[in-house]
């Protein structure tokens, strides 16, 4: 219940504050501001790995890094006219390769909760039975 009160009070705090990033790396019509916002969502993605031990939000701060390099990929293709729609192309392909590794790996960890009966990471050491 903690938890859920702190993240209602921070969430409004840090959207206020990549906005002042964002404002800060020259507006909304910068590159820098977008790639700030993707290498922010990227480092909190891999906070989140690596200091997570429930495995399915490890598979959830997957997914936030996979985004971030969309919105760097999309990013990109907005602001280099050679790249132009292979960035909208690139980030699809991101987009089916992160919803397959989804499904695979919530498989897995569906699988494994039913044997072991604990989504945590720590427990899966020995797979044979």
């Amino acid at each position: 219940m903690i938890r859920v009160i702190v993240g209602a009070i921070l969430a409004p705090i840090f959207i206020v504050g990549l906005g002042l990033i964002g404002l800060a790396a020259g507006g909304s019509r910068s590159l820098d501001a977008y790639l700030v916002l993707s290498g922010i969502l990227f480092a909190i993605g891999m906070f989140g790995f690596l200091a997570r031990r429930n495995a399915i939000s490890m598979l959830m701060s997957i997914e936030l890094m996979l985004n971030a390099v969309n919105l760097a990929i999309v990013a990109f293709g907005s602001f280099i006219p050679k790249l132009g729609a292979g960035g909208s192309v690139i980030a699809l392909l991101v987009m089916a390769v992160a919803a397959a590794e989804a499904t695979v790996g919530l498989a897995i960890v569906i699988a494994i909760f039913r044997n072991r009966k604990t989504p945590l990471v720590d427990e899966y050491d020995a797979m044979r039975q």
